[in-house]
């Protein structure tokens, strides 16, 4: 629940309260959980496992207020600023200092696409987990967010960023704060998720279907390149495709989610399955087709919770074959995922992990025995200006930060080892980014930016059902509901 303070002074006292007991190393030291042990030990030279997320905003900014409300939200989120040591063979997190800030002018738009080879790496033994630039260009700012993926996911990040805008905002205007207060204590239990009331646990005869459902058959692989074109590129490197959809094709899309009643979420999800059947090298085509898909499991209780990682994951296969027709497989694919967010089916990858992290090295036996490496990832990084609006102006459908707007929001997903291609999308209210980040050991840049342009082609012309009456419904109730996550934050 938000409370307003009821004068700035107040409010600042409280404020700076909140930031110094979000710094008091209350936590020290904190062992990874399983999923944090998981996502560390599925970092490697050709995985770094950094998500990274683009902002752009129009306007003017002031540098100096701009950083300083920044450290100031981070502050609030300790995972953020840790470094990991082993103590008694165990990995922990420990308190540490953020990482400077980096800001720069340049001359150019913030338009400009990020497409091209990305090569960020972030080594928690020696640094925070988050990096954070920005550069100031003639048509306004634009903020480069890199986090490994041990220290918090997407949706953390855009509790952070929520923050930063917010605060910055109450600067320029000289308005009294009204940020919950986060607490820190709660990061002890982030690796517990309570079943929702009114969600029967799973049973064991079910989680053992689930499982055979998920491993069954033969995944369809995207054959590795030769050695010698393996290492042209540096190993930490990545190819990036970034899309930053035209209003025109954000209206195609929701008109096909209208149209079939489906999210992004699961539209996006059989695309990506029918592009990948399409150019992936020549295989078995009754082999599946696997997709790993992040699922929020984010509750309205978690908005004292600090920036962690609070999802689960769905696994979603088909035939190859099956795939090349994206509309025979959307229902099925709507129905499934209807029944993993409905059942709290997300949270059963994560029992396996916490199971297999009380045998020693069962983290490690757990993935090389390779049963969950998907044939390609597909994330939904949501809509960072959900959320916002109680938190800040909004102008034109766009949130608004002192004298900036939010213009767009990418975010770029890691691949895990072994994994060809990761796709993601991010929303910013009716503006959709989407971004195709692929593994040079699979795909060239060439390769990469055939199946991102293939991909949208395949969002955007989906055929329409046959039985649609009006499939131009009013597209404002698709804004809300587009992605899985809660809104919680």
């Amino acid at each position: 629940m938000v409370v307003p303070a009821p004068t700035f002074d107040a409010q600042k006292r409280s404020e700076t309260n909140v930031v110094r007991a979000a710094e008091t190393p209350v936590m020290e030291p904190l062992p990874l959980t399983p999923l944090e042990q998981f996502l560390l030990q599925c970092a490697g030279p050709q995985s770094p496992m950094v998500i990274r997320v683009v902002l752009r905003l129009t306007g003017d900014c002031q540098p100096d207020l701009y950083v300083q409300t920044l450290q100031r939200a981070i502050a609030r989120h300790p995972l953020l600023s840790c470094r990991i040591q082993k103590i008694n063979r165990q990995w922990c997190w420990m308190s540490g200092t953020p990482e400077p800030v980096v800001i720069s002018r340049r001359s150019g738009s913030i338009f400009e696409l990020e497409s091209g080879t990305g090569s960020k790496f972030i080594d928690l033994t020696q640094s925070a987990g988050l990096h954070t630039s920005i550069a100031v260009l003639d048509d306004g700012v634009k903020v480069y967010l890199d986090v490994h993926h041990a220290a918090s996911d997407g949706n953390g990040l855009r509790q952070v960023v929520i923050e930063w805008f917010h605060l910055y905002h109450c600067e320029v205007t000289g308005t009294p704060s009204k940020l919950p207060v986060i607490d820190p204590d709660r990061l002890l239990q982030r690796h517990r998720f309570p079943q929702p009331a009114s969600i029967a646990p799973i049973s064991m005869k079910q989680a053992l279907r689930n499982f055979w459902a998920t491993i069954r058959g033969r995944t369809s692989r995207w054959a590795a390149v030769g050695s010698g074109d393996r290492n042209a590129l540096q190993p930490t490197s990545s190819h990036c495709v970034e899309i930053i959809l035209s209003d025109e094709q954000g209206d195609q899309l929701r008109e096909r989610m209208a149209a079939w009643e489906v999210k992004l979420n699961e539209l996006v999800m059989v695309c990506t399955m029918s592009t990948f059947a399409e150019l992936a090298p020549p295989g078995r085509m009754d082999h599946h087709v696997m997709v790993l898909n992040p699922v929020d499991m984010r509750m309205p209780s978690d908005r004292t919770l600090p920036a962690t990682n609070r999802f689960g994951f769905a696994f979603m296969r088909r035939p190859r074959a099956e795939c090349l027709n994206p509309v025979a497989i959307l229902r099925g694919i709507h129905d499934e995922m209807t029944y993993v967010r409905s059942n709290y089916v997300g949270v059963e990858f994560i029992k396996g992990l916490a199971t297999a992290s009380k045998i020693p090295g069962g983290i490690d036996l757990f993935r090389r025995l390779g049963l969950f490496i998907p044939s390609i990832q597909w994330t939904s990084l949501g809509d960072v200006s959900r959320g916002s609006k109680r938190l800040m102006p909004w102008k034109d459908g766009m949130p608004i930060s002192g004298n900036l707007q939010l213009a767009t929001v990418t975010g770029f997903a890691p691949c895990v080892d072994d994994v060809p291609v990761s796709i993601a999308t991010c929303e910013t209210n009716r503006k959709i980014t989407l971004t195709v980040r692929s593994s040079p050991r699979f795909l060239t840049m060439y390769e990469t930016q055939k199946f991102a342009a293939m991909l949208v082609q395949s969002l955007c012309t989906f055929e329409l059902p046959d039985d649609t009456c009006d499939v131009k419904r009013a597209s404002a109730a698709l804004t809300s509901g587009a992605t899985d996550e809660n809104e919680s934050g």
